[in-house]
């Protein structure tokens, strides 16, 4: 991928406005028990649905328990402050991308990725049949709604030399339905299904096909990943083994948790995210170099280099300085 080298404006989301200070000691509590098993909790980054579902395959299976582990998992929403929380100790584990973690390791947050729950990121830019984008390149001087501070949108306006601005993200679907030059970010697991079942004709452009492919991984606090090494191997080895049984199926006791959960939730839907999680190979991955909970660390290198050059790490960051996989041999 070639990355025009540049500065480029980077307003930073809440998750990097903590003193790292303030988390020099934390993620180091003593761990509880209940019923033999080490009690520690999963925060998510949103409402419970399919792209969460290996998690919950892995407790409704009983693998964690199997791990010695009892998980409570907790749901996220638009303010889920995910890296806060772990960043604190206040939950040992989250989900997140894995350039959005490097950055933070950048600026001295403790935090560390322990496994990919996704190959390849399901961000991506959502737009309508008719409005006349059809490649990134088309999106020059165009407004994206979008998570002010997002990674992608630096890495767009540096990997095609392009001017984007920025709507600030508002959760809803109405503009873009509303208007057929409207763009704005999306999962290309979720959103798509909305809006087409709103009588909208969307296409979307995958983030990862850019050439920069961040995964979404599981994360943990680096000094509690030190401390409790047996633990996090436990945890991701659970997760994994629910990340395989839930694309294999069957699925349904998992499925089950999340309607409880999130009444948007139908099995019609679950199973469209679950279709292009699939068809995208992003659980299971696109070759024999990628695999359910894979990290390459050849590719963090690459995502790191990529962070540099476009001028967003504040600080030198390794691989090993933002993975730790105790679970593998």
């Amino acid at each position: 991928m070639k990355i025009k080298n540049r500065t480029c404006g980077h307003t930073p989301w809440l998750a990097f406005l903590f003193l790292p200070l303030l988390f020099s000691g934390c993620g180091s509590k003593e761990l509880q028990m209940e019923d033999g098993l080490i009690k520690v909790s999963l925060q998510t980054d949103w409402y419970a649905q399919a792209e969460h579902g290996g998690f919950y395959q892995a407790l409704a299976e009983g693998y964690y328990e199997a791990e010695g582990l009892k998980v409570e998992i907790l749901q996220g929403g638009p303010n889920a402050l995910t890296a806060q929380r772990v960043a604190s100790g206040a939950t040992e584990f989250s989900i997140g991308r894995s350039d959005d973690i490097i950055i933070q390791v950048a600026r001295g947050i403790p935090l560390v990725m322990i496994g990919a729950l996704m190959q390849h990121d399901p961000q991506g830019i959502l737009v309508h049949e008719e409005g006349g984008v059809k490649e990134f390149a088309d999106l020059d001087g165009k407004a994206i709604m979008a998570t002010p501070g997002s990674v992608f949108i630096d890495v767009l306006r540096a990997v095609y030399d392009i001017n984007i601005d920025v709507i600030p993200l508002d959760y809803g679907m109405n503009r873009f339905i509303a208007d057929k030059q409207f763009i704005q970010q999306c999962f290309v697991t979720n959103e798509p299904y909305y809006v087409r079942q709103a009588g909208a004709n969307p296409r979307t452009l995958l983030i990862s096909d850019t050439g920069f492919a961040p995964y979404r991984v599981m994360f943990t606090n680096r000094n509690f990943a030190d401390r409790n090494p047996e633990v996090v191997a436990a945890f991701a080895r659970a997760s994994i083994r629910g990340w395989e049984s839930y694309m294999d199926g069957p699925r349904e006791k998992a499925n089950a948790m999340i309607k409880d959960l999130n009444a948007k939730m139908t099995d019609e839907f679950m199973l469209y995210s679950v279709d292009v999680m699939e068809s995208k190979g992003l659980i299971r991955g696109r070759g024999p170099d990628e695999a359910v909970g894979r990290l390459s660390l050849e590719r963090i290198a690459e995502q790191i280099e990529t962070l540099r050059t476009i001028g967003l790490l504040d600080t030198a960051v390794t691989p090993e300085g933002v993975v730790r996989l105790p679970h593998l041999p």
